[in-house]
């Protein structure tokens, strides 16, 4: 199974993880707006085209507007070996110091 986080705890992950990719799910413009710093945007309904170019040797953090498509995913991924974390609730709610503002 795989783990959930609150979107709070993704500060200690970017501070203590090397081996990590960040993923927006969220559509070119709300990535646009705001987003996480670091993180790849891939979103949900693109999944097919970018699904299988996926790594397999580093922790993959989701995250969407509001946690279910980035458990879904997760969901999707975790029996193939993917080593997997959803964010909780999404990143609605973030406001930490590695949240990234658009212009």
């Amino acid at each position: 199974m795989f783990q959930t986080i609150p979107i709070w705890e993704i500060d200690n992950y970017i501070e203590y993880y090397d081996n990590i990719m960040i993923i927006d799910l969220r559509n070119n413009q709300s990535y646009q707006k705001s987003h996480i710093k670091g993180a790849v945007n891939l979103p949900y309904e693109e999944m097919d085209s970018w699904i299988s170019t996926l790594p397999k040797d580093k922790l993959l953090i989701f995250y969407c507007a509001r946690g279910g498509q980035s458990m879904m995913v997760c969901r999707k991924l975790e029996p193939y070996g993917y080593k997997v974390v959803s964010i909780a609730n999404g990143i609605a709610y973030y406001r930490g110091k590695y949240m990234a503002w658009g212009r």
